[in-house]
């Protein structure tokens, strides 16, 4: 019971710097959070925390998930990003360029990190000495070293 206490606690105080965040104003009325059920702020926080990774704001990732609710979501994948759908859906050729540019951004800095481990993987392997050759599909065997790996 203490738990669940200093959890809804916790998530208060993160709910009002979110709508201090998001309206600017530090008062969060006892209106505003005795006319939420716990379930709604709950969801609420949950979409906070999505919006926060992808970059976005709440009534953006609220707009990707209604979207989806759609023919969007019978479209497309059940991965396809928030930031993706919105592009898809841009409102105006400047919304669009924005989501493109996130999205870019994040793809980017992605694509470093998995370059990165794959860097270190191979790295890995030949401090282990480990003698791997690649296989080809149709039977030949493909020139030693052929993925960075030679010994």
């Amino acid at each position: 019971m203490i738990r669940r206490l200093v959890v809804l606690v916790g998530f208060l105080a993160q709910l009002g710097s979110a709508h201090t965040a998001e309206t600017g104003s530090t008062e969060l009325g006892a209106r505003e959070v005795a006319s939420h059920t716990p379930t709604e702020i709950a969801q609420q926080q949950r979409d906070l925390v999505e919006a926060r990774l992808w970059g976005l704001d709440l009534t953006e990732i609220q707009r990707a998930r209604q979207l989806m609710a759609g023919p969007r979501g019978a479209f497309s994948v059940a991965n396809i990003s928030p930031v993706e759908v919105l592009g898809i859906h841009a409102r105006t050729p400047t919304e669009r360029d924005r989501y493109a540019e996130l999205f870019a951004r994040m793809t980017y800095e992605d694509l470093q990190r998995v370059l990165a481990f794959q860097q270190a993987y191979d790295a890995a392997l030949r401090r282990l000495n480990v003698d791997l050759r690649p296989v080809a599909l149709d039977g030949r065997e493909l020139p030693r070293g052929f993925l960075g790996v030679s010994r």
